[in-house]
């Protein structure tokens, strides 16, 4: 087994073992994944967000496969000029193309994560309509975890 492959596997096992179910203390919180399946330009779509007590955990395919998993981090930076929020997108595994990354951080930032987001994201079009709709769907789905 390559280096390059032991260390991606390791990586994904820590991510794994770090995910925390909170546990829930009311009925509302008992049901810990939101799922949609919903048509996006006519395209079949499924979306599915679990809240963690350290990581939300978000999974959105248009091709019933997982797809490419990245890791997003909120940062924020304090100037002189006042406080800029830093998004840092990390690969774990699958395609590393510039789409993905650039979706997962605009949904990232959208749904104004407040902990790591851990994403599988599998488009078939990355245009920014397509985006804005998945992210219009999570937001939806997010208030129903709030509720």
């Amino acid at each position: 087994m390559s280096r390059c492959i032991r260390k991606l596997k390791m990586e994904l096992l820590d991510v794994m073992k770090n995910l925390t179910i909170k546990h829930p203390s009311t009925e509302s919180e008992r049901q810990l994944f939101k799922s949609v399946a919903a048509d996006i330009d006519n395209v079949p779509t499924e979306i599915v967000l679990a809240e963690y007590t350290d990581k939300t955990f978000l999974i959105i395919s248009q091709y019933q496969k997982l797809g490419s998993m990245l890791t997003i981090q909120k940062d924020q930076i304090h100037s002189p000029l006042g406080t800029n929020d830093i998004y840092t997108t990390k690969v774990i595994f699958g395609a590393t193309g510039e789409e993905q990354q650039v979706a997962a951080r605009y949904l990232a930032e959208a749904i104004n994560i407040t902990k790591p987001l851990n994403i599988f994201i599998n488009l078939k079009s990355y245009d920014i309509e397509t985006v804005k709709a998945c992210k219009d769907i999570v937001l939806d789905l997010k208030s129903q975890h709030n509720n």
